[in-house]
């Protein structure tokens, strides 16, 4: 009996010392971030709460203290505590339980937490994983380790269960669980979305960011086009700092998520939402903002053009696209599914054909002059409208054709995508 009690002893021992610990690298407050107010959460006694943002790979997480919610978001942990709380517990399945303690939390305030995941141990036969993703410079996470700061990467670990975790500048940070086999090398591509992309209930819109630059807009054509819009002219010097756009127009999914109809003439989730008013757009990006606390809005005809040319880097009076007229723009009797045909070298997707798109501008003639971040005049009778649709000429998808129509109008050849400061 004595030796059983040993036993049991020695094994509860052993076990203790094999599980291995997380680890609390950073811990204070960060008085610049404003999401404790912006996404404020109260209390059972309707007092704000303070903020904890948790950075942990880990999903498989149990939180004990006085939490009001929590939830993983953006590869991080957000929990909510009561003005004062002074302790934390994380457990999870594969390490022992941490307790961390602090000075009394402040209402309305946001806290960075930064916990460590023990290194992986790598002991006996291995396999690989060939990680890549839409980002080069991007630092990889292993369950909590870091092993490289560019992709693509290929990563030998231990048969089983392990959590990929990506972060780079400009980008919303990524997590993904993947699979091991022992001697076999699998593959794994982990798309990252612009900061700003929005997800709601598994619709996504992804947003591209854009270096500002300068570029010459308007036609530089000598012979007008046949059916001879004059708006395009003169060609122009412009200067634009640097913002995001809509990877690809905003589809029906997203628009009936926010506003409970489709007015579209084409119907399809997938498809983009048109026969909506310039007005009709602003009351959805206002509606979306307040919902989720984001800062779409609509692109600047200038922006719209500068990443239409792919950020500028064309001259040519051409359709926006990096092949052939048939494999990037969307022409024939309707729409297609956004985002379907070759993209620009910016990543954008149909930026010619498909439907036109509402920019933010009023409509006035070009000058000579040139111009830094410009927005058109303050006041109009028609708002721009930029790419042309499927059932438009060749010669009005180009990148510099200007479209217009008023503002009240509806139409089942336009829509729109979004923009936001970057």
């Amino acid at each position: 009996m004595k030796r059983l009690l040993l036993t049991a002893v020695f094994l509860a021992i052993a076990a203790t010392g094999f599980a291995q610990e997380l680890v609390v690298k950073d811990f204070r407050p960060d008085p610049t971030d404003i999401a404790a107010v912006k996404y404020e959460i109260k209390d059972f006694g309707g007092e704000p709460c303070a903020l904890i943002k948790l950075g942990l790979v880990l999903t498989d997480v149990t939180f004990e203290g006085d939490i009001v919610k929590s939830e993983y978001k953006g590869g991080e942990w957000w929990l909510y505590l009561i003005d004062g709380a002074t302790w934390l517990n994380v457990k999870t399945k594969k390490y022992l339980p941490l307790r961390y303690e602090f000075a009394p939390l402040a209402k309305k305030t946001v806290y960075l937490m930064q916990i460590e995941v023990p290194q992986v141990k790598r002991d006996g036969p291995t396999g690989k994983m060939a990680i890549s993703s839409n980002v080069k410079n991007a630092d990889v996470f292993i369950d909590g380790e870091k092993v490289s700061s560019i992709l693509p990467f290929t990563y030998e670990g231990s048969e089983g269960e392990h959590i990929v975790k990506i972060e780079a500048d400009g980008y919303n940070p990524a997590t993904m669980p993947f699979s091991i086999q022992l001697r076999r090398k699998l593959a794994l591509n982990v798309m990252l979305m612009a900061t700003g992309s929005l997800t709601v209930d598994g619709i996504s819109y992804e947003m591209i960011p854009v270096a500002g630059g300068s570029f010459k807009m308007g036609s530089v054509a000598k012979k007008e086009k046949a059916g001879g819009f004059n708006y395009d002219k003169p060609a122009h010097y412009v200067s634009l700092r640097p913002f995001k756009i809509g990877k690809t127009e905003v589809s029906q999914a997203l628009w009936v998520k926010i506003m409970g109809s489709n007015p579209s003439n084409n119907q399809g989730m997938d498809l983009p939402v048109e026969n909506v008013s310039w007005y009709d757009v602003i009351e959805f990006i206002e509606k979306l903002n307040q919902q989720y606390g984001t800062n779409f809005r609509l692109p600047t005809e200038a922006e719209w053009e500068y990443a239409a040319r792919g950020g500028g880097v064309t001259e040519a009076d051409s359709f926006s696209g990096n092949g052939a007229f048939d494999k990037c723009v969307v022409k024939g009797v309707t729409t297609l599914p956004v985002g379907i045909k070759q993209p620009n070298s910016l990543g954008l997707h149909d930026m010619s054909g498909n439907v036109a798109e509402w920019c933010s501008d009023w409509l006035s003639k070009y000058t000579n002059d040139p111009q830094l971040n410009p927005s058109g005049p303050e006041t109009g009778v028609q708002k721009i409208t930029r790419g042309g649709s499927y059932a438009d000429d060749e010669w009005f998808m180009n990148c510099s054709c200007r479209g217009h129509a008023r503002p009240d109008v509806i139409s089942p050849s336009i829509g729109f995508r979004l923009a936001e400061d970057n």
